[in-house]
């Protein structure tokens, strides 16, 4: 009888100390629960400032842009003309440094129709992006015989230059210049009707093609800064989109030394300058092949 109280009652000890421990544990594991409830909750606040905030920086920043839009386009309406400043057969190391200087000196933005460039030159494609102008595209090769062997290679020409800047900044720019214009005879040489058949094919694969209404003429007859400014100036109209040919090709310091003065010509007589972009209307010649 004395041997079975013992051992009852160390039964007993023993489920209590059982007790005790589910307790213990029943106590730690609502602790635990409890922490994590906080730590959730906080964590749920804090992304929802988050996003509360990032919603608020994107709707501050599309206020700013709609606002900046207003401004230009109200600008744009007040102005003599608008006047889209074009440099082809860039980038070069001498001169493309120099023009984006003075531009960016002058709160200028224009638009750079690229041919193949080297590594090193990539990195004035980059600045040219980064400063805020439009990188477009000349084409791979400007050589005639290259370019218009017939639709497809001009096509071809574009794609592979715009492969090339999309390597350099991440963008695949769908605006073109044809080597020559759309409205160069040249190419008859090479492929007759070539640029009736490729002007249609462009616009259908999404590119958008710009000529020119002012030719600086700084591949051609001018010799002279004065030649270069006074061919853009006297070409210049008010009440429409000026579309200006000019060249940023290595050695061209005719046209690098007349910029400044083109630019104040515009300002000072009511002139705004603007990149051409996705929304500009397309500038265009007659296609005579």
């Amino acid at each position: 009888m004395y041997e079975n109280g013992i051992i009852s009652q160390s039964k007993n000890h023993l489920l209590r100390y059982r007790y005790i421990l589910i307790a213990i544990l029943v106590i730690i594991i609502a602790l635990l629960i409890l922490v994590m409830a906080v730590i959730f909750k906080n964590t749920n606040k804090k992304n929802n400032v988050a996003i509360s905030d990032n919603n608020n920086n994107n709707n501050e920043q599309e206020q700013a842009m709609l606002v900046e839009l207003d401004n230009k386009k109200k600008e744009e309406e007040n102005a003599t003309g608008i006047i889209h400043l074009t440099f082809d057969d860039g980038p070069s190391s001498d001169i493309t440094p120099e023009i984006l200087n003075i531009l960016k000196e002058k709160g200028v933005k224009a638009t750079f129709f690229l041919i193949h460039f080297s590594e090193k030159n990539a990195e004035l494609v980059k600045r040219e992006d980064n400063e805020g102008h439009t990188v477009a595209l000349h084409g791979y090769s400007h050589t005639y015989s290259e370019v218009y062997s017939s639709a497809d290679a001009c096509l071809d020409n574009f794609r592979k230059i715009q492969e090339q800047v999309y390597e350099t900044i991440g963008k695949k720019p769908n605006i073109i210049r044809f080597p020559g214009g759309s409205s160069n005879t040249i190419s008859k040489k090479y492929c007759v009707g070539v640029m009736t058949e490729v002007t249609k094919k462009a616009l259908d694969e999404g590119f958008r093609y710009f000529d020119w209404n002012v030719d600086s003429d700084d591949a051609g007859h001018a010799k002279t800064r004065d030649d270069v400014y006074k061919n853009v100036t006297s070409k210049i109209k008010p009440g429409r989109e000026n579309v200006v040919l000019m060249h940023d090709f290595s050695h061209n310091h005719k046209t690098l030394e007349a910029l400044s003065d083109i630019i104040d010509y515009g300002l000072q007589n009511g002139y705004v300058f603007r990149k051409i972009t996705d929304d500009t209307k397309m500038v265009t010649h007659s296609v005579n092949n």
